[in-house]
Order: structure tokens, then C-alpha cells, then sequence
């Protein structure tokens, strides 16, 4: 056979695959799409990944300052929570808030603000910060280290935490050396100055008064007063039951546990192609019983494969790695039983919608993907733009995962969990009755 001759059986093979791939036009358009999407919501999800903190993408931190002693430096009256205050507020990559609908934050409110998730932690500067910096350095009290508290939704992820914990630590000891810095001079000299005849400590006075002067006005104290000790301790909101913060194992099962489900869309919607090809569907019809019953005695059991799904999944995480459950077996089961639900609907949803097993598979891929992507499974939230932090709740995962970290991490019971097992539930019924609407048993 010729070089030509082969070279025409081949591209008659290829126009013979060409015509059968483009006679199929929803599953081209998936082939297409699929990855045009992925490449879409990942950009776009990912743009402020490495933005965060950054002035462009602030983190919001509440800072309830309780602060109510007060200073002296030059004469100067000095606040010290207001002056770690307005150090944080030179951060580009920090967003203070103070104050929510004109009136300043109490602790009270900014716990309540950050277990409904509007923010994720609160610096809380105490009452006597101020007595207790001037305490430290006068020698009017026993030494003590300052202490201010840090609190965080356990749910938040170290990547965004982190990076403000140590930013805060890191102000306020400058902010409380150079506050001490005069007193620590003042007090030097002082030592100092009797030790000298009695008819030259007057010297000492004016001389020391103008070097702390000169000293505050136009050097920078920090280095001199040296690093007081802020002891910054961390805690939750009271409303939660966190014995400890979570663990990486305890962040991770959920979200791969989620996105483990989703995939049984593929399978039971190839599976509900196959007994259309085959007839089954037709033959089922001659029984007495209506098309949403036939329909939900097909999904049974790839519910129940969800379930057990999960439940091994979150054994695995106990049994392996010592992963903590929460405290709530019936909220845990309630978020298990309506994403269960949801990830079956999904799937009964795109077997009526496919025709043929490519736009099934690409379908199934391009929906498992761009939801789990969007729904924070891939880049947590707090990493993503404004606009797709909002975008990511018309993803059931997104939902599915809230209700496990309220579980799990937040170690919240059943009446914490109702808002997500609701959304979810809504998820599956509105799948369920538009694939019923759209189904075809032929």
C-alpha cells in the first residue's frame, strides 16, 4: 500500500470520528466549556490568594478597645489602646473596625459578629493595659506580662490568622516600649542620681527632663524601652464549644468528604443512561406506580452508597488521625443525610438533561469541579474576591461545609446546623423536581 493511499484511509477515519463528535453538539460545547470554566473560576478565585493582607485585599480585624488609663509622655497625654489602635490602622494589609452602626464594639458584640460569620476574629485590649504598662516599669506592682486577648472562629483558617496575630503582637510591644521607654530612662537616672553627692542630684533632674524630651520627640523609642511582654491569649466565642482549635485533619475530611460525594453524579447518571439504552425504563413503566416514585426507588441506592460514603470517610479521620466529631452525633447526621440528598438530586438532575454518555461524563466533571471551586473546597473563601464570597453560597458544597465546621470545628449541636441542612434540602427538591419536569424514560 502507497504512502498516499494510507494517508486517505486516514483522514477518511477522521472525517467519519469528526462527523459522529459534532453530531453530538452538547457534549462538544461541554468538551469546550469545561475547562474554560475551570480555568475562569479558578483565576478568578485565586487572584487575591496571594493578595490577602495586602491594601489592595485587607483582612477585617475588630478591635474592642477597653482601654481606660491614660500616660504622660512630654507632657503629652498618651492613651495606649487608642495608640495600638492607630498603629494597626497604618497597615495596609489591615482593615480596623472599632465601631459597628456608629457605637464602639463591646466584647459582647464582637463575639456575636464573629459566630454568625460576618468576621473572623477580634483583638480585645483590656480595661487596665495602660496601668499595667506603667505597672510594669514603675515598680508599683509584681511584674506581669500584659496580657490581651485574640479572638477567632475556630473555622478560620491559620493562613489568614496567623499573619494578623503576629502583626498585632508585633505593634503592640512597639507601641508599649515606646511608652515605656521614658519611664525606663526617667527611672535610670533617678537610680543614678543618688548615687551622686547630695549637692548635684538638682542637676540631674532638668538634665534627664530634657533628655526624655528630646528622646520622644525625635528619636524612636522602641528599641530603647526593649520588648515588654504581651502575652496574647486566644480563645473562641463563647457561644461555641471548642475544647481546642481544630486540627489540619479536622479543617481537611470535611471539604474532601464533600467533594467525594459529588461524584457519585456521574455514576448514577451513566447508570440511569445505560438502562434507558437497554429498555429498562420502558419495561419499569408497565408497572402501577408513579414516574416520581420509579425515580426515587432509583436514587435510593446510590443514597445510601453517599451515606456510607461519609460516614467511612469521617471514620477514617477518628480512627486514623484521632479527628475530633464534635459533640453533636444528630447535627453531624443532619448535614451527612441532606448533602447525601442534594448530591443525588444533582445527579438524577443531569441524567435527565444528558443524552448520550459523553455529555453526561463532561456535564457531571464540569458541575462536581466548578461548585466544589466555587464553594470553597479548592481556595478557602476568605481567599477569594468580595463578590465570590457571595457568589460561593449558590454552591451546596459551600452549605455542606459550613454545617460540618459548625459540627466539627465550632462544636455547635442540631438547632446551629438548621440553616444549612434547610439550604441543602432546598438544593435537592429543586433538583429533584426539575429533573422530574425535564426526565425522558425513553
Amino acid at each position: 500500500m502507497n504512502l498516499a493511499a494510507s494517508i486517505a484511509q486516514i483522514w477518511a477515519l477522521t472525517q467519519k470520528d469528526l462527523k459522529i463528535l459534532l453530531r453530538d453538539r452538547t457534549g462538544m460545547i461541554v468538551l469546550f466549556a469545561m475547562p474554560i470554566m475551570f480555568i475562569l473560576v479558578m483565576s478568578v478565585a485565586l487572584q487575591g490568594m496571594f493578595d490577602v493582607g495586602s491594601a489592595d485585599h485587607p483582612v477585617k480585624l475588630l478591635v474592642v478597645n477597653l482601654d481606660q488609663g491614660a500616660l504622660y509622655l512630654n507632657q503629652e497625654e498618651m492613651h495606649l489602646g487608642q495608640a495600638i489602635v492607630d498603629a494597626l490602622d497604618g497597615f495596609d494589609g489591615l482593615d480596623i473596625v472599632t465601631e459597628i452602626d456608629g457605637q464602639p464594639l463591646t466584647r459582647e458584640r464582637a463575639e456575636a459578629l464573629i459566630a454568625d460569620g460576618t468576621y473572623a476574629m477580634a483583638l480585645v485590649l483590656p480595661p487596665d493595659l495602660t496601668q499595667q504598662v506603667i505597672d510594669a516599669v514603675s515598680g508599683s506592682a509584681p511584674p506581669a506580662p500584659i496580657t490581651v486577648t485574640f479572638i477567632t472562629d475556630p473555622g478560620a483558617s491559620s493562613q489568614l490568622t496567623a499573619p494578623v496575630l503576629a502583626a498585632s503582637a508585633a505593634t503592640m510591644n512597639r507601641t508599649v516600649a515606646y511608652a515605656q521607654a521614658p519611664y525606663r530612662i526617667r527611672l535610670a537616672l533617678e537610680h543614678a542620681a543618688a548615687e551622686l553627692p547630695p549637692e548635684q542630684r538638682a542637676w540631674v533632674a532638668p538634665i534627664a527632663k530634657a533628655l526624655i524630651a528630646e528622646l520622644t520627640t525625635t528619636y524612636n523609642l522602641g528599641d530603647i524601652g526593649g520588648e515588654s511582654e504581651i502575652r496574647i491569649e486566644t480563645e473562641t466565642p463563647a457561644s461555641f464549644q471548642v475544647e481546642q482549635l481544630p486540627t489540619a485533619v479536622e479543617q481537611n475530611v470535611p471539604g474532601y468528604a464533600i467533594f467525594g460525594v459529588f461524584f457519585i453524579v456521574g455514576v448514577l447518571a451513566s447508570s440511569i443512561l445505560n438502562e434507558k439504552e437497554t429498555g429498562t425504563f420502558r419495561r419499569l413503566m408497565a408497572a402501577p406506580l408513579p414516574r416520581s416514585v420509579l425515580l426515587l426507588g432509583k436514587l435510593l441506592p446510590y443514597y445510601l452508597v453517599n451515606v456510607i460514603q461519609v460516614a467511612l470517610m469521617f471514620a477514617i479521620g477518628r480512627l486514623i488521625f484521632g479527628m475530633n466529631l464534635g459533640h453533636s452525633p444528630a447535627a453531624w447526621l443532619m448535614i451527612t443525610l441532606a448533602t447525601a440528598a442534594t448530591a443525588t438530586g444533582l445527579g438524577l438532575l443531569v441524567a435527565a438533561l444528558g443524552k448520550t454518555e459523553s455529555q453526561i461524563s463532561g456535564i457531571a466533571t464540569l458541575l462536581a469541579l466548578t461548585l466544589a471551586a466555587i464553594g470553597g473546597m479548592m481556595v478557602p473563601t476568605f481567599a477569594m474576591p468580595p463578590f465570590m464570597q457571595q457568589l460561593a453560597k449558590i454552591s451546596p458544597h459551600y452549605w455542606a461545609l459550613q454545617g460540618y465546621q459548625d459540627v466539627i470545628v465550632r462544636g455547635l449541636g442540631w438547632q446551629a446546623v438548621l440553616p444549612e441542612t434547610g439550604v441543602l434540602l432546598a438544593f435537592a427538591v429543586t433538583f429533584y423536581a426539575f429533573a422530574v419536569w425535564k426526565f425522558r424514560f425513553e
